[in-house]
């Protein structure tokens, strides 16, 4: 099995989750992890000097909120029933299935590692729209 190993070098770096706050430094991964380093032959290496390296994932497009979503979700109901997202201490309920809830899509992109998600349609809405969903 080979091993892919990339070295992200000189990028200034910002991991809330560990506390490191715009420093500069190397990342290692190896296989899609980070490791504390990389030693192989063929490690690609990403000079990523002046800029910033972080966590998780960006969406630039995708249809979470909508009105062509949430009349997607009107055409579903079935989908209330199915696939609940629970109310926690510190999440709202919501529902998944076909046409997930805007929260329980926050939520489930949130733990598969991905930090924003756009959605083209929100924008063309104004402002008093984008600030219902955040």
């Amino acid at each position: 099995m080979t091993m892919v190993e990339l070295l992200i070098k000189n990028g200034f770096v910002y991991d809330p989750l560990n506390k490191v706050n715009g420093e500069v430094m190397d990342i290692a991964v190896r296989d899609g992890k980070i490791v504390e380093k990389v030693d192989g032959n063929r490690v690609k290496k990403i000079d990523a000097r002046g800029m910033i390296v972080m966590p998780g994932g960006v969406d630039l497009h995708s249809h979470i909120a909508g009105a062509k979503v949430n009349m997607g979700r009107l055409l579903r109901p079935e989908d209330h029933y199915k696939d609940v997202e629970p109310k926690t201490a510190k999440t709202r309920s919501g529902v998944g299935h076909s046409v997930p809830s805007t929260f329980t899509t926050g939520y489930r992109y949130a733990r598969m590692g991905w930090t924003t998600v756009m959605d083209p349609d929100a924008a063309a809405q104004g402002k008093a729209y984008a600030r219902g969903i955040e």
